[in-house]
C-alpha cells in the first residue's frame, strides 16, 4: 500500500471515530496542533473537537467523502474534496454538503490531521 492509500485509510478511520464517538481513536488521528475551522467560520482545537463529540453535544451520524484529491509534499499531505453527511448539534439535525480542505502529516508510521476547513456550497 502506498502513502496516499494509507492516508485514505487513516481518514476513513478518523471519520468512523467521529461517528462512533470514540475519543481515543479520534485523539490518535488528530495532531495536538490541530486547527479545525467549521463551515460556520468557528475555529477550534483538538481538545474542543474531542470534548464536543465525546459529550455528544455534536453527533456525527454519517460522513462520506467524494472527489478527493491529494498532493504529497514530503511528509505533508493536502487533501480536498466534498464531504456529505448528517450531524446533530445540541439536538438539531443538519445535513452536511461541504467542500473541504485537510492537511495531514506522516509522523513515523502514523498520519495526524493538522488542519480541517470546510465550507458549504
Amino acid at each position: 500500500m502506498n502513502d496516499v492509500e494509507e492516508l485514505l485509510k487513516a481518514d476513513a478511520a478518523r471519520r468512523q471515530a467521529m461517528i462512533s464517538a470514540n475519543a481515543d481513536d479520534l485523539a490518535d488521528a488528530l495532531s495536538d496542533d490541530l486547527v479545525w475551522t467549521h463551515s460556520s467560520g468557528r475555529t477550534e482545537g483538538k481538545a474542543a473537537i474531542i470534548q464536543a463529540i465525546e459529550s455528544q453535544t455534536v453527533q456525527y451520524l454519517a460522513l462520506e467523502v467524494e472527489d478527493v484529491e491529494i498532493s504529497q509534499h514530503n511528509d505533508i499531505f493536502i487533501c480536498h474534496g466534498t464531504l456529505n453527511g448528517r450531524a446533530s448539534r445540541d439536538g438539531v439535525a443538519k445535513e452536511l454538503r461541504n467542500k473541504f480542505l485537510s492537511v495531514w502529516q506522516l509522523t513515523g508510521s502514523s498520519y495526524k490531521m493538522l488542519a480541517w476547513q470546510s465550507t458549504g456550497f
